[in-house]
């Protein structure tokens, strides 16, 4: 099939990415503007001026089309619409007043109560499979709290959202994992690389970073006086109950590791939290589905609706990843990668295939989700070359998404968001974006130990005959999460 061509040469194929790109960071970064929708909004604008830019353009716009009923970018929405209800059931029982509750229980103050905020927040985003969600309703609880029992309000908004983000990287039903796990197909079987199986490899990465946090976060967050009145400003802040809310996220993470099938996983989780919820009073009947003059809600509609606007944004940088394929774009940087001395080993190619990862994250304001649909292909067809197992593709594409680029003050627009989280406390002064930076201790320790596993080979494994994890010598690694099937 004949190539799109473009005024300019295959460079003018990059326009659409190139604009959507520069309009995330101008959204993040300089009008420090959250939403799904204006970065859509932004990635079709791209996609209109590019057209102007191709020589045929009934052909552009069928690739577009193309791009967008990619098998890939159907799955990737099915399952987002799945979880978003589950995360939204998990958020409605707001589970973090019961860890309040917990810790009060047995008086933790200063470095320790760091440390169970930090876990804590942890366990939040994996059960809700967003860091927003953990950041938006963890924080206005923990945060304050922290204080009052003496941390240092600068470690902890950046301890917090440190926590937020783990859950980004290693929840099952998180976009990143379900984003990084589908763009990985198998070399020598159907399919991409299933989620639950990304989760339990990735597993050692995110725990090994959380716990040297915790001890780094212990040293350092401590050290300031605990404000009078603590009990009873605490007060408002827990409730016992909703820790129960911790079994169905339980059964949840294990039928998705243990058979690597999300859609059981979240049926498993609904049916078993819903009533939970119920019974134990932290919904009522009309929470779950309602209408109210017109106006719907309840944690299923919440659910869908929530996960919207990050479907649309699929639909439109599928779009613009249709029209690079059709004009061989995306084979041109992937040949440029594979012909270059340092990608001519794995280790060399992860290399290459991180560091690329990294700065265009960092350059789309740590937007992972853009980031990661725009290097899924690259690390998809390089890892393929070199035969790497898409398990550990995906775990290096999410990771170091997650990691460094989240991180950096004036850059991150989680950084941001925090900051703007911290001001409103009479007892808190607001923090700056350097301040909130001094507490991503999480995710700098992430990205050295995701950097460490290439130089040493840690977790790179080959894709077998079947598309086993393999090891370079060629022996086929036997696990239970690898004899599954299941998305």
């Amino acid at each position: 099939m004949e190539k799109l061509r473009f005024r300019g040469g295959i460079f003018s194929a990059f326009i659409p990415l190139i604009i959507f790109a520069v309009g995330v960071l101008l959204l993040f970064v300089i009008w420090r503007g959250i939403d799904f929708i204006a970065l859509s909004t932004l990635a079709f604008v791209g996609i209109f001026i590019g057209s102007l830019f191709c020589k045929d353009f009934d052909k552009y716009w069928e690739s577009v089309a193309k791009g967008i009923a990619d098998p890939t970018s159907i799955l990737i929405l099915v399952v987002l619409f799945v979880v978003g209800m589950f995360g939204a059931l998990i958020k409605a029982c707001d589970i973090s007043r019961g860890f309040v509750w917990l810790a009060n229980s047995v008086n933790l103050t200063g470095g320790a109560f760091a440390i169970f905020v930090f876990i804590v927040t942890c366990i939040i985003s994996t059960a809700t499979g967003s860091s927003f969600a953990a950041l938006f309703t963890g924080f206005p609880i923990f945060y304050p709290a922290a204080v009052m029992l003496g941390c240092d309000p600068a470690v902890m908004a950046g301890l917090i959202l440190s926590g937020a983000i783990f859950g980004d990287n290693l929840a099952p039903i998180s976009d990143t994992t379900i984003l990084s796990a589908t763009t990985q197909h198998y070399k020598n079987k159907e399919g991409t690389a299933e989620i639950g199986g990304c989760v339990a490899t990735r597993a050692k990465y995110s725990l090994v970073s959380a716990a040297i946090s915790i001890v780094i976060y212990y040293f350092i967050a401590g050290g300031s006086s605990i404000v009078d009145g603590t009990n009873e400003l605490l007060a408002g802040s827990m409730n016992s109950k909703s820790l129960i809310m911790l079994i169905p996220v339980t059964a949840a993470l294990y039928i998705s590791i243990k058979t690597r099938n999300i859609f059981q996983a979240m049926v498993v989780g609904l049916i078993s939290g819903t009533p939970i919820a119920l019974i134990f009073g932290l919904l009522t009947p009309k929470d779950i589905f309602y209408v109210i003059d017109g106006v719907p809600s309840g944690f299923l509609y919440n659910g869908i609706n929530g996960m919207v606007g990050v479907v649309v944004l699929i639909i439109s940088i599928f779009g613009i990843m249709g029209v690079m394929q059709e004009a061989g774009a995306i084979d041109y940087v992937i040949n440029k990668m594979l012909s270059s001395k340092i990608a001519q080993t794995p280790m060399g190619a992860e290399l290459m295939l991180c560091i690329s990862m990294t700065l265009v994250t960092i350059f789309m304001g740590a937007a992972q989700d853009p980031a990661i649909l725009t290097m899924g292909p690259v690390f998809d067809k390089v890892g393929q070359e070199k035969n790497i197992h898409p398990y550990r593709r995906a775990n290096l594409l999410d990771g170091f998404s997650n990691s460094l680029p989240v991180s950096i003050p004036f850059i991150s627009c989680y950084i941001f968001m925090t900051s703007q989280l911290s001001a409103g406390y009479d007892f808190i002064a607001p923090l700056t974006a350097i301040q909130v930076s001094k507490g991503m201790v999480y995710n700098v320790v992430l990205f050295i130990t995701l950097f460490t596993s290439i130089f040493i080979g840690w977790g790179r494994y080959y894709e077998g005959p079947n598309g086993e994890m393999m090891k370079e010598d060629g022996t086929i690694i036997k696990s239970k999460y690898i004899k599954a099937k299941g998305i």
